[in-house]
């Protein structure tokens, strides 16, 4: 009978699965599921970061458009679906030899967000304001949708 020698751990059968489903998972999230070349230019658009907040007679919506001017923003409700749409643009400030760009990082071109409101919603009450390049928009509740208290005889 011979005596069992220890598994070196590179031909431990475990150790090779482990080793497999690591290269598997690799291979599954470091490779691009979709081609280099998206449906759509992605140094035309961009999509801005929002925070919805439910309070006792209102929602607040908050939208991160920081450099978009507020004549470029335009809110449309139609139905119970409200849309954001809007534009940041790049403005190029040189044109001579000496100054080049480098690096851009800062996202540009058109947004678009929509989202679909409650029913108890005031449509005539709803107020935005840009403030510090966050859009806040105000939804009151309306007042028959207001939980109110019913008193028990």
């Amino acid at each position: 009978m011979q005596p069992i020698k220890p598994w070196n751990s590179d031909q431990h059968p475990i150790q090779r699965f482990k080793n497999e489903i690591d290269g598997m998972f690799s291979r599954m999230f470091n490779d691009s599921f979709l081609p280099t070349t998206s449906l759509w230019n992605e140094n035309n658009s961009f999509t801005p970061k929002c925070n919805i907040e439910e309070k006792k007679d209102h929602y607040v919506v908050e939208v991160e458009i920081p450099g978009v001017d507020p004549k470029d923003i335009n809110i449309e409700l139609e139905g119970n679906t409200m849309s954001i749409k809007g534009e940041r643009k790049r403005e190029m400030k040189s044109d001579d030899d000496e100054n080049k760009t480098h690096v851009v990082e800062h996202s540009y071109g058109s947004f678009y967000r929509s989202f679909t409101l409650p029913n108890n919603i005031n449509a005539d009450e709803i107020k935005a304001e840009n403030k510090n390049g966050i859009l806040f928009i105000n939804l009151p509740k309306s007042q028959e949708s207001k939980p109110r208290r019913i008193d028990v005889q």
